[in-house]
């Protein structure tokens, strides 16, 4: 994986308030019917998408609830800004079959000791 990728997922990460985290490549892919356009949605709360395939068709759209990406028709010429990030709902919509290559980091949240005391209390309150 690239190195300058990575080194922008844990600055990005950090900034963000996330000190730990995991991360995983991913495929996404859906079959166009007859030539019928495709749309296919990620749920992806509180886990980060960010776009590395290396190809995009022109007719690719992404809306997240933080991001629009549109612009690839030039995809293969973006250097740097080429990373493209998208988290909460992830709508993906294509003129042909969809095959994406993302990179899905999900933050490891920890909890102070007493807040985690006060959610098991909580919890074991619940179940009597």
């Amino acid at each position: 994986m690239d190195n300058f990728l990575l080194a922008y997922v844990s600055q990005r990460m950090k900034a963000m308030g996330f000190d730990n985290y995991t991360f995983e490549p991913i495929r996404v892919t859906k079959t166009a019917l007859f030539g019928f356009q495709v749309d296919l949605t990620i749920d992806a709360y509180n886990e980060y998408y960010f776009l590395i395939s290396e190809m995009v068709e022109p007719t690719l759209i992404i809306r997240s609830d933080t991001n629009i990406f549109n612009e690839s028709a030039d995809y293969s010429s973006f250097q740097y800004y080429g990373i493209q990030e998208f988290t909460g709902s992830i709508q993906i919509t294509q003129a042909v079959s969809i095959d994406l290559e993302f990179l899905r980091v999900i933050p490891v949240i920890k909890m102070s000791e007493a807040k985690q005391k006060i959610i098991d209390n909580y919890l074991q309150n619940v179940k009597s």
